[in-house]
């Protein structure tokens, strides 16, 4: 992820989960850079300075004013984001898997791919209601954790950080629904099994689909983690010339406003 483009993410992260804080940081900034930098700083050079007459370095004042707001918005959002992705570790999961709709999709495909083998006789189809599934095989439940990993990944790209233009990539079905089983452990001799819509199969496959993109959008070789250290350099040299260039073009204006209209 270049700099721009987390620049871009951290504003629009900033702007959806900013607190009373940020804001009144950022106000607080802007607010001090054009009365205190822009007509205080040049008071004392020039008693009878106003911006009013210079409009000029107004105009500057306010552009430095508004990059110096969003240089602090900016490392706002960077000193929170590392404790949001880790808190996203722990919600964005169980907010995926206990979503209703989620998983009477996960078990409408899962419903289709192995009625075809008649193995679900007794049961009530879920496109008629029904909330149950039968597994008779471990490579049936094989085939529900693959679905359900899918049914993530299309959830996942609806959902913040991906929402926002962070690059999601995940495992394969293939290889969550193996993690799956391994961390579920069914013995052989569980089959045949009914389960609900609702099941231990979809929450687990899920839960690691969703932690592996998290990880890797937070520390892959293109992740947040690997570049905020450089946004966060340039949003305090940003800040640092939005407060430098005005304290240094104030006293010449003012001064040669004195030079123009000596008696003001």
């Amino acid at each position: 992820m270049s700099v721009i483009k987390l620049s871009e993410f951290i504003f629009r992260f900033t702007l959806s989960a900013a607190d009373m804080a940020t804001w009144i940081y950022v106000v607080l900034v802007a607010l001090f850079l054009i009365f205190a930098v822009g007509l205080g700083w040049g008071k004392l050079w020039n008693r009878q300075w106003s911006l009013s007459r210079h409009f000029g370095n107004l105009f500057l004042v306010i552009v430095f004013a508004i990059t110096a707001a969003f240089a602090v918005l900016n490392l706002r959002g960077i000193s929170r984001v590392e404790g949001w992705f880790d808190e996203q570790k722990n919600s964005l999961a169980k907010t995926i898997s206990s979503s209703a709709k989620f998983n009477r999709d996960v078990l409408k495909a899962t419903w289709q791919e192995l009625s075809a083998s008649g193995g679900q006789s007794g049961l009530t189809p879920p496109d008629e209601a029904g909330n149950e599934l039968r597994l008779n095989s471990p490579e049936e439940a094989h085939a529900l954790a693959i679905n359900a990993a899918e049914e993530t990944r299309s959830a996942l790209r609806l959902r913040l950080p991906f929402s926002l233009g962070v690059s999601l990539s995940t495992q394969s079905p293939e290889e969550i629904a193996t993690e799956t089983a391994d961390a579920i452990k069914y013995d052989v001799s569980s089959y045949p099994t009914i389960v609900t819509a609702s099941n231990e199969w979809t929450t687990t496959a899920a839960t690691l689909q969703t932690n592996h993109a998290l990880d890797a959008a937070w520390n892959g070789i293109n992740g947040i983690n690997a570049r905020t250290g450089d946004l966060k350099t340039a949003c305090l040299w940003l800040l640092l010339a939005s407060f430098a260039i005005p304290l240094f073009t104030i006293p010449f204006a003012a001064l040669n406003d004195i030079k123009i209209n000596p008696k003001g």
